[in-house]
């Protein structure tokens, strides 16, 4: 590990690493399944792995940032080193704890991280509006990123219809974050609106619709949802419109890139074991010069995680974003390059489902198209040549002003 972590850091990272065998044991037939991992989870929830999403004030072992720490990092590298796919089930429940702690009013935080912290309740998504099943692009292709979904008012808060895909721990999480428009805004800027909708929730169903046929991250049973005349009650609103954009800095980018640095490294452990059990592959030079390239560009992406979680410590929040940039792309491009050259390294044997290097790569190649490479890069090649970044600007522009719920014609109820 590094040095330079703190006793409590490195307790986090000791309960994960002594978990590592048990959720390696169980990736595979989680894998073969496509079904959420349950039993790990329960290892998850029993060490206290899931509440380090929590900032503390409501029972967690988190900063008041929720999920921005350098701990939750280091435990994500863990356990996607073990299994990639665990790894990004967790990253996809500590994203949206985090945005409950750090948009949410103290009603809601105690409520639904205190359950999170208390009961180990599990967080996932409602968010990506991309149909899987759908060849022909929809008709706004002005940006990349798009929400559509609606916020209808009603008494006591809002009816909702809408259809999602890609829901991450979708169907057995107990909350989930749902991602639409207030009514009356027309861009993400003006009112990117983030919810809670509660998984017994009347009108919300869950389809699998091919996701066995995925062939990575399958455990994540990132299923397709439809919202029908889902009731979101005021209380489970979080914040004003474009709070998300205008007023919450973090950024996924650093979670995924943890989690591909954990992944490349899992593949490095296998390599390195087969070469201790077949010693004669030692012999040929070439082989162990790619070795020590693949654990110098693990190094290097590590390096590139670290740096950019020290812009976010020191709340330099443009740098940090853009630098999360740079480090998803380091990680990405280092877990793609160590599983592959696994596979000459290893030989044939790697194809094989006994050995874990063939998932790792499914997991791996899966994790990487989450969002298109040439979209994050063009990011930074603009806050390079512009000399800024805006941490949100993918989600809608900062230089939009926000409506308020009051501009709308609406009134939350004071909490």
């Amino acid at each position: 590990m590094i040095g330079a972590i703190s006793e409590q850091q490195q307790y986090w990272v000791g309960v994960a690493e002594g978990l590592a065998e048990q959720i390696a044991a169980l990736a595979k037939k989680y894998d073969q399944q496509a079904r959420f991992p349950g039993e790990t989870f329960d290892l998850l929830r029993e060490s206290g792995l899931l509440a380090l999403a929590v900032p503390e004030a409501y029972g967690g072992h988190g900063t008041p940032e929720g999920n921005v720490h350098l701990a939750a990092y280091l435990v994500t590298e863990a356990v996607s080193r073990a299994c990639p796919a665990t790894g990004w089930d967790l990253i996809i429940h500590y994203h949206q704890c985090g945005a409950v702690a750090r948009l949410g009013n103290e009603e809601q935080k105690a409520r639904i991280l205190g359950d999170v912290a208390k009961r180990g309740a599990l967080m996932g998504s409602l968010g990506s509006e991309v149909d899987h099943r759908q060849q022909v692009a929809g008709s706004n292709t002005s940006r990349k990123l798009v929400f559509q979904a609606d916020m209808v008012p009603v008494d006591g808060g809002f009816r909702v219809h809408a259809n999602k895909h890609f829901c991450s721990n979708g169907p057995v999480a107990d909350y989930l974050l749902y991602w639409s428009m207030a009514p009356g805004a027309s861009s993400g800027g003006e009112g990117l609106t983030l919810s809670i909708v509660t998984k017994d929730s009347p009108g919300l169903t869950f389809n699998e619709y091919g996701w066995d046929e995925i062939i990575g991250l399958r455990s994540s049973v990132s299923w397709s949802a439809t919202l029908n005349d889902v009731f979101i009650p005021w209380e489970n609103v979080l914040g004003e419109p474009a709070d998300f954009v205008h007023k919450d800095p973090y950024t996924l980018e650093l979670s995924q890139a943890f989690q591909l640095l954990g992944a490349a490294q899992g593949s490095m452990d296998y390599i390195v074991n087969v070469l201790r059990a077949r010693p004669f592959l030692q012999n040929e030079e070439g082989l162990m010069v790619l070795v020590g390239e693949l654990q110098s560009a693990i190094q290097a992406a590590r390096g590139s995680c670290l740096y950019a979680n020290m812009l976010w410590e020191q709340k330099n929040w443009g740098e940090a974003a853009r630098a999360s940039l740079s480090a998803h792309h380091t990680a990405r491009e280092t877990a793609l390059l160590v599983v592959s050259k696994g596979f000459d390294i290893v030989g044939t044997r790697a194809l094989f489902g006994s050995a874990p290097l063939e998932r790792f790569w499914r997991d791996i190649r899966t994790a990487s198209l989450h969002t298109r490479e040439s979209q994050l890069l063009k990011l930074v090649a603009d806050a390079v040549v512009a000399g800024h970044y805006a941490p949100k600007q993918k989600y809608g522009s900062q230089s939009i002003k926000p409506l308020t719920w009051r501009e709308l014609g609406l009134q939350a109820p004071a909490h």
